[in-house]
């Protein structure tokens, strides 16, 4: 009876943590979030309640907002200096000023997770403080280059772009992948196809680039499952796209060069899966088989 009992405690401990795992990502769709609990839909609902229930028991807030479940505060809070708060006013005014794409949204994510800590007497700080500088000379003069390249990138096309280099007129194929500010400059990070290699591309000196179609291997999606699943830690081009009830996961890569992208899979054996696209999950059988006939008599 105790060993049961221990059993369905650690069960709980479990679901109660990926349960907070996808609020604190701002990740937790109902099915999503249904997935973690076992059974039919309706055991798994009156489970879901009693869990988010006991949240509330801890000071936890949480709303329902077109099928995701949102996390309006958190239990613990961070104490702020005023010249934190202030670093923070700058960063939200900084932010303002960026042009549209990846970066500025991901600055967006970070000061919603910090404002989060906030207690009622730092929000009260934080909403007295006034800052009269003005940021919007910040890129001003490569604003269009630069929401030009976030675009590239957030369509994931392969590109023919022209630049300039060291005084001479350059070209090649490449996948964009992000944009990197410096100081008051930006760069377009792009893999290059041919060497298979990456370069920055400071925006000033790009002549032209020309979409000429999307990459086959720009997404990559594949199952992972066992242990291997329980201790994955996701790259920085990867995010969870779905959570299964025996703890596997589908993982959606993006524009991870083929080759390295191969090697490392190849790695996790029979605990990961390619489902798309097909011709990297042909390239996978090919490396398996090529490698099953050093082993032919």
């Amino acid at each position: 009876m105790q060993k049961k009992f221990k059993e369905k405690y650690n069960d709980g401990c479990i679901k109660i943590f990926k349960l907070l795992q996808l609020l604190y990502e701002d990740k937790a769709y109902y099915k999503d979030v249904l997935a973690i609990f076992s059974g039919d839909e309706e055991k798994c609902t009156v489970t879901l309640n009693k869990f988010l229930n006991s949240l509330k028991v801890f000071g936890i807030k949480i709303k329902k907002v077109n099928g995701k479940y949102k996390m309006q505060n958190i239990p613990f809070s961070l104490k702020f200096s005023m010249d934190d708060l202030k670093s923070v006013n700058m960063l939200i005014k900084l932010k303002d000023n960026l042009p549209k794409g990846k970066t500025k949204n991901n600055i967006e994510d970070f000061i919603k997770n910090i404002t989060r800590t906030f207690d009622d007497d730092t929000n009260r700080l934080f909403n007295e403080i006034t800052l009269n500088k003005d940021y919007s000379f910040y890129y001003a003069n490569v604003r269009e280059q630069i929401e030009i390249c976030e675009k590239f990138c957030e369509e994931k096309y392969k590109i023919n772009i022209k630049y300039y280099k060291e005084n001479h007129e350059l070209s090649a194929f490449c996948i964009p992948q992000k944009v990197i500010y410096d100081n008051r400059s930006a760069y377009l990070r792009v893999l290059k196809i041919k060497e298979n290699i990456y370069e920055d591309i400071p925006t000033t000196d790009i002549i032209s680039a020309e979409q000429v179609g999307k990459t086959e291997f720009s997404t990559v999606v594949y199952k992972i499952k066992g242990r291997l699943a329980q201790a994955y830690i996701l790259k920085d081009n990867e995010e969870l796209q779905k959570v299964f009830p025996d703890g596997s996961k589908i993982i959606v890569n993006r524009n991870e060069p083929p080759n390295k992208l191969l090697k490392r899979l190849a790695r996790y054996d029979f605990d990961c899966v390619i489902q798309s696209p097909k011709v990297l999950r042909d390239m996978m059988k090919e490396l398996i088989n090529d490698t099953l006939k050093n082993y032919e008599e």
